[in-house]
């Protein structure tokens, strides 16, 4: 037995996070409050059967190694000596090498640290990126604090520089640096050119992904990493690890929308501010924010998506139990204002801005409000917004505010609202019976082969899923498939790595929490059918987005064979795709 074996025989996973969490039996599993996250309902799952710890609300947690490696912030090797300590067990062999050899997320974090410095030296060599920063009003001493960095205009520089650096293709591409673009030629290009790069890093400061800002005309304006081992967009908010002491001493958190306006607060002295990147606010984002702050102050783009960002935001925030305010301005966005007037700017963030329903009922009160259409059109915008405030208390001010706008009573007004459908904000709005996945981490593809897990004898089903190629899902489906006919599978009969057997744990945890093994066979059928046929979707449609992407490249370059050959694969996908639904 090897030592990581070993030290799992005799260290129970209930007995490690006892250490650190109360545990409540629920059947043969326990609950805990989880540490990584504000909890304050249990939700962290802990099963000695499978020897795992999972919160499904943060998506932390793991095996003995994994769930301490988050908690007490540690590498592999020094979880191993550690908890080898805690179970008694003795090393077997004081080793010349390194006792474990680096884990995958420790190796990307190197690549994306290389490409780093890489992009911050091309930068001072680039006279375009150096004009096009002085253009934005950028300081050396911003540049030089924010990592800023650029990406020549080549389609392999930065990948044969990472090549030479003795990091490996697959590394490259799942550090988010690079893009294969067919696997049959398994030729690699740079996923960032000609682009101002911004380093982006979690809440310990550890870079995961790069975003890159056209510097010029390319079709996007901006680029992002691919998400990967490293870098979930959901729970990224950059700036964080700069702002987040700051964040607790004014217990608020300044919110913009890109890097730039980022950029603009700091050049004001305000530094409790965070940006999201690359997606829209999430649930994960707004629990992240709660540990630090009370408050959250929207600094969004005074357009019409601006103003439907602050709207989504205050429902997740609000919900969460957050106070929300808002500041408003003439110019489009915070960058604007700091070029123009930047002693304005940074009268606005010290004000704080004004509860972000005051603005809203100020705004409503300019139009009709008198007519049954004006006051209909203004129940629809302010309800649900009201609905989303945590506090029964500041839902009655709110509903008083508005009786006395709308002439209308607040019984009548609460009736309304008694009405409104359950509010579905930053979930996924699938109503079946696995929907539930999309805010806890797990892909359609990943459910369909869960569900496989847990109904061995519907493995006859898998060729009605479109084979994954490569990670976790990928080794899975062929684990899955090599897998000798049984009524019950043991993941440790699958062929997996470590890595992804732990996954294929969690992800088994997942379908047992949710009561998926309960279900009757005609159930589990059509719910792995289901789950087939969105999988299916999702990954034609990936296949669609690429091939137009390279079409547009071969149209440009005037390769004509190339341009000819992935139209015929566009209808290909096109067809497989219209049979898919």
């Amino acid at each position: 037995m090897d030592d990581v074996s070993e030290i799992k025989a005799r260290l129970t996973i209930e007995t490690l996070v006892g250490q650190y969490c109360q545990l409540k039996k629920k059947g043969r599993n326990f609950l805990a409050l989880c540490p990584f996250h504000n909890d304050t309902h249990p939700s962290l799952l802990i099963s000695p059967d499978k020897g795992i710890a999972y919160c499904f609300a943060c998506q932390k947690g793991g095996d003995i190694f994994s769930f301490y490696q988050e908690i007490e912030k540690v590498d592999f090797p020094q979880a191993l000596k550690d908890l080898a300590e805690k179970a008694g067990v003795e090393l077997k062999e004081v080793r010349q090498k390194p006792a474990v050899t680096k884990d995958e997320k420790e190796r990307l974090r190197e690549c994306l640290t290389a490409a780093e410095e890489y992009f911050v030296a091309q930068l001072k060599a680039s006279g375009v990126a150096q004009d096009y920063l002085k253009k934005r009003m950028i300081s050396e001493e911003q540049i030089a604090f924010f990592g800023l960095g650029y990406a020549p205009d080549s389609f392999s520089q930065t990948y044969e520089y990472l090549l030479k650096q003795g990091f490996s293709r697959t590394e490259i591409v799942k550090a988010g640096l690079g893009v294969q673009r067919e696997l049959q030629d398994g030729k690699i290009y740079d996923r960032f050119r000609n682009r101002l790069l911004f380093p982006v890093h979690d809440h310990q400061g550890n870079i995961v992904a790069f975003g890159g800002r056209a510097i010029g005309e390319e079709e996007a304006k901006y680029v992002n990493s691919s998400e990967g081992p490293l870098y979930n967009k959901s729970a990224i908010l950059y700036g964080l690890h700069y702002a987040k002491e700051a964040i607790r001493d004014a217990k608020a958190v300044v919110m913009v929308e890109g890097y730039f306006d980022l950029l603009a607060c700091h050049k004001v002295g305000c530094h409790n501010v965070v940006a999201v990147s690359g997606t829209a606010l999430t649930e994960q984002h707004v629990k992240t924010l709660k540990r630090y702050a009370e408050t959250a102050v929207l600094c969004l783009d005074q357009d019409r998506a601006g103003q439907e960002a602050a709207e989504r935001a205050f429902h997740l925030l609000a919900r969460e139990g957050m106070a929300v305010q808002a500041v408003t301005f003439e110019e489009k966005d915070p960058d604007e204002v700091v070029k123009s007037t930047p002693e304005l700017l940074g009268r606005i963030l010290h004000d704080g801005g004004v509860p972000y329903l005051d603005l809203v009922l100020q705004d409503l009160a300019k139009g009709d409000v008198s007519s049954a259409t004006g006051k209909r059109a203004a129940l629809r915008r302010l309800l649900p917004l009201i609905d989303s405030l945590a506090s029964s208390v500041e839902q009655g001010h709110y509903i008083g505010k508005t009786a006395s706008l709308l002439g209308t009573t607040e019984t009548a007004l609460r009736e309304d609202i008694a009405k409104l459908p359950k509010q579905v904000i930053g979930k996924s709005t699938d109503e079946e019976t696995t929907s539930v996945r999309a805010r806890e981490g797990f892909s359609p593809l990943e459910i369909a082969l869960g569900l496989f897990l847990l109904y061995p004898l519907k493995r006859a089903l898998l060729q009605e899923l479109i084979e994954p190629e490569g990670g976790f899902s990928g080794a899975l489906y062929g684990a899955l498939k090599k897998a000798p006919e049984a009524k019950e599978l043991k993941l440790a009969d699958l062929e997996l790595s470590d890595e992804h057997r732990e996954r294929a744990g969690i992800l088994h945890l997942f379908c047992e929490y949710h009561g998926f093994h309960e279900w009757s066979e005609g159930m589990a059928v059509r719910e792995i059918r289901k789950n087939c046929m969105r999988a299916n979707r999702e990954l034609l449609k990936v296949k669609q987005l690429e091939i137009t992407r390279r079409l547009k490249e071969a149209r440009l370059q005037g390769k004509v064979v190339e341009e000819a050959q992935l139209s015929t694969q566009y209808q290909q996908v096109l067809k497989l795709a219209q049979m898919a639904g």
